[in-house]
C-alpha cells in the first residue's frame, strides 16, 4: 500500500489532498502523535497564530490601495507600512500567510490564471490603511474602492511542492525501514523510536539532530556539558528528569565516536514521551537543543 501510495504521488496519480488522506492510514498503524497532527493542519488548515506553520507557507505579499480618481481614472498605491505600526504588526502587513487546507491551495492555483492573482482584504483593515493615505488621497479628490495583496502563483505551488517532497520522504523512509508495515508492524519501543525519527527529521528539518550526524563519524573536541539552567527549560519542555540524567551521562562518557547515535536515539524515545503527553509543539525545541549539543 505504501509503495503504491508513494508511485501515485511522484508520478501525480493522484493529488496531494488524497495523499495526505491515504496516509492517514499509515498513522493510524504506526500511532505516531507528530504525523497525526501534521496530517490534520494540513488537510484541514493551520491556525493563523500557529508558531510552527512551514516557512514556505509565509509569504511575501504587496499591499495595494485602488484608488478611482476624477473622470474615471484608476490608480494603485502600494502601501508601504510605517515604523510606528511595530515588529509584528509589520510582518502581519508585509507577509500573507497561506494557512488553508492543501485542498483549498490546490484549488487555488487552478483558480489562478495568470502568474498573479489578489485577495481582497476586509473592509476594516481598509479603512485602517486609508487613514495613512488620506491627505494623499483627498489631494486628488480620489475614492478609496478597495484593497487587495497581490500573491504569486508560483508561492501556492512551493506550498504544494514541499509539503509533497516531505509526505514522500516520509513515505520513503518507512518503507525502506520497515518494508510490510501494515501487515507486520509491531509496536515497541525501538520502533516507535525510529519511526519519531523519521517522522521528526522530515517535518521539522533542520530542527533535527539526525540531520547532521549519522552517530558514527561525530567527532567531539569541545567539552560539553547541560547546566541546571538547561535542565529546567527541558523539565519546563515536558522532559522527565530520568531522561535529562541519561542525556547527562551519554555526553559525559569519554568515548565520543557514538555520540550523534546515543543522542538521536535519546531524543527517538523522548519525542515520544512529550508526544503522548501532548506537548508534539515542544519538540523543535528539544530537537535544537539535541542537535547543539553534537554541532
Amino acid at each position: 500500500m505504501i509503495k503504491q501510495l508513494i508511485k501515485d504521488l511522484a508520478f501525480d496519480n493522484i493529488s496531494l489532498s488524497q495523499g495526505l488522506t491515504r496516509t492517514k492510514l499509515v498513522e493510524n498503524k504506526i500511532k505516531n502523535q507528530i504525523l497525526k497532527n501534521w496530517l490534520k493542519k494540513e488537510l484541514e488548515g493551520y491556525e493563523f497564530e500557529d508558531n510552527f506553520l512551514p516557512p514556505y507557507r509565509k509569504i511575501w505579499s504587496t499591499i495595494s490601495l485602488t484608488v478611482e480618481l476624477p473622470w474615471g481614472t484608476v490608480q494603485k498605491i502600494p502601501v508601504s507600512t510605517p515604523d510606528s505600526f511595530g515588529e509584528k504588526a509589520r510582518d502581519t502587513m508585509n507577509h500573507h500567510r497561506i494557512v488553508e487546507p492543501i485542498s483549498i491551495v490546490e484549488q487555488q492555483i487552478k483558480n489562478v490564471e495568470g502568474a498573479k492573482g489578489y485577495i481582497y482584504l476586509p473592509t476594516p483593515m481598509v479603512e485602517m490603511l486609508v487613514s495613512l493615505y488620506q491627505e494623499q488621497i483627498d489631494q486628488y479628490n480620489g475614492v478609496v474602492r478597495n484593497a487587495s495583496r497581490e500573491v504569486g502563483k508560483v508561492q501556492y505551488q512551493n506550498v504544494l511542492e514541499q509539503t509533497k517532497q516531505k509526505l514522500l520522504d516520509i513515505l520513503m523512509e518507512l518503507d525502506e525501514q520497515f518494508p510490510n508495515l501494515l501487515d507486520e508492524y509491531k509496536m515497541s519501543e525501538e520502533n516507535s523510536e525510529k519511526v519519531q525519527n523519521i517522522i521528526t527529521t522530515n517535518i521539522y528539518g533542520n530542527n533535527n539532530p539526525t540531520n547532521i550526524a549519522s552517530g558514527v563519524n561525530v567527532k567531539q573536541t569541545n567539552t560539553i556539558s547541560i547546566s541546571t539552567e538547561d535542565e529546567k527549560k527541558l523539565t519546563d519542555l515536558g522532559v522527565e528528569n530520568q531522561d535529562i540524567a541519561e542525556l547527562k551521562e551519554i555526553i559525559t562518557d569519554k568515548d565520543k565516536t557514538s555520540l550523534g547515535s546515543k543522542v538521536t536515539g535519546w531524543l527517538g524515545k523522548v519525542s515520544a514521551s512529550v508526544a503522548a503527553k501532548g506537548l508534539y509543539e515542544n519538540i523543535p525545541e528539544i530537537a535544537e537543543f539535541a542537535q547543539n549539543l553534537i554541532m
